[in-house]
């Protein structure tokens, strides 16, 4: 079959690939401005701030063990919804100021909500790639979550030292309810 007429920018597979790297985004600036705000909001030590900051990619590991067994009897866009939701929640828990130990069992939950919802996006855009430019299509969308590595930690530094980390937990609070939207504009048509 002619690529030419095999479509591979749908609709669906740009705002999985945008969902993809919103979460991906927060993910890395959270990363770098988190152990930060531990240290000069919550008096952490610095094994404490490296702990709230590293949790997430352990809450991400569980997140994707747990749901990469469960995927296919849930589905992949109802995992997806569920774990943008948790997503979001647990960005909202970020302005709740309740010590050290809930903002780890914050980061842990938002970490496994990071790796539902991701897990949901790759299988999902599996899906919806032809068949004739699967290699093209997950080259390009591996690349979402590629920009949002590169980008993430200067936009969080940059915001760190330049604005409040309300204003940052606002921001991710923000790209989170951008992905819920997204999330319902694309999959509500299947």
């Amino acid at each position: 079959m002619d690529q030419s007429r095999t479509r591979l920018w749908t609709k669906d597979f740009v705002i999985v690939s945008s969902i993809n790297f919103f979460i991906t985004l927060i993910f890395y600036l959270l990363m770098v401005t988190l152990a930060i705000y531990a240290v000069n909001e919550l008096d952490a030590s610095t094994s404490e701030a490296g702990l709230i900051s590293g949790i997430f990619i352990i809450g991400t590991l569980i997140g994707r063990l747990f749901i990469g067994r469960f995927i296919d009897s849930i589905g992949r866009k109802k995992t997806l919804f569920i774990g943008l939701i948790f997503f979001t929640l647990t960005t909202i828990l970020y302005f709740v100021d309740l010590g050290i130990g809930f903002l780890l069992v914050n980061r842990l939950i938002h970490g496994m909500a990071m790796g539902m919802a991701s897990t949901a996006t790759g299988t999902i855009v599996a899906q919806i790639i032809p068949a004739t430019r699967k290699g093209e299509g997950i080259g390009y969308y591996s690349m979402s979550a590629t920009l949002a590595t590169a980008i993430g930690p200067f936009i969080g530094l940059f915001m760190a030292q330049h604005t409040s980390f309300q204003v940052i937990f606002s921001f991710c609070l923000a790209l989170g309810v951008i992905s819920l939207l997204q999330h319902s504009s694309c999959m509500s048509r299947h």
